[in-house]
C-alpha cells in the first residue's frame, strides 16, 4: 500500500454509469458511512490481490445486484480528502434507465439517475465525481468543483 503524506494510500473502484438518456447512477451512501448521506458512483475498495477490474465487478454486484455489464475503464485519479487520500480507477457502463436496482441497505438508503446539466447544483455529491467526469470527457468544463469546497483535491493519473 502506497503512503502519502500522513495517511495510507487506498485502491478503490468507481463506476459511472449512465442511462439511455444519459442520466449518471450514484447511490446515497449509509448514514452512519463515512460520507454519510451523499452521493456516490457504485464501487469501493479493491480487496488485496484482487484486480481493478474484478473489484468493479463485484462491488456493483454487491451494492446494485447487477451483473454482467460491459464495462470500459476510462482512467485513475489520486482524491486527496481530509481524512486521507484514494486510488480510484473509474470505469464506465450503460444502464438502462428500467434496470432493477437491489441495493445493500447496510450500504445505500436510495439510489437514482442524475442529470448531468445539474450536476454542479446538486447537494451531497461526493468528493470530485465532476471533476473526474470531466477529466474523462463525460462532462462539460466548469470553473470550480463545489464538491471539493472542503479542501479536497484530484490528481488525474491516466
Amino acid at each position: 500500500m502506497i503512503k502519502t503524506n500522513r495517511f495510507p494510500v487506498i485502491p478503490i473502484v468507481g463506476l459511472f454509469a449512465f442511462n439511455e438518456h444519459g442520466e449518471l447512477l450514484l447511490l446515497q451512501r449509509h448514514s452512519e458511512d463515512l460520507g454519510g448521506g451523499q452521493w456516490g458512483t457504485p464501487g469501493g475498495r479493491i480487496d488485496p490481490g484482487e484486480e481493478a477490474y474484478a473489484a468493479i465487478q463485484r462491488e456493483v454486484y454487491e451494492e446494485t445486484a447487477i451483473e454482467d455489464l460491459k464495462l470500459t475503464m476510462l482512467g485513475s485519479h489520486l482524491i486527496h480528502m481530509p481524512h486521507g487520500t484514494v486510488h480510484m480507477t473509474s470505469y464506465t457502463a450503460n444502464i438502462s434507465s428500467d434496470t432493477n436496482i437491489l441495493l445493500d441497505p447496510d450500504e445505500h438508503h436510495a439510489y437514482a439517475w442524475f442529470k448531468l446539466e445539474g450536476l454542479l447544483e446538486e447537494d451531497n455529491i461526493l468528493w470530485g465525481i465532476p471533476t473526474i467526469l470531466r477529466d474523462f470527457g463525460l462532462f462539460s468544463d466548469f470553473d470550480n468543483d463545489p464538491t471539493l469546497a472542503d479542501g479536497s483535491s484530484l490528481e488525474l493519473l491516466k
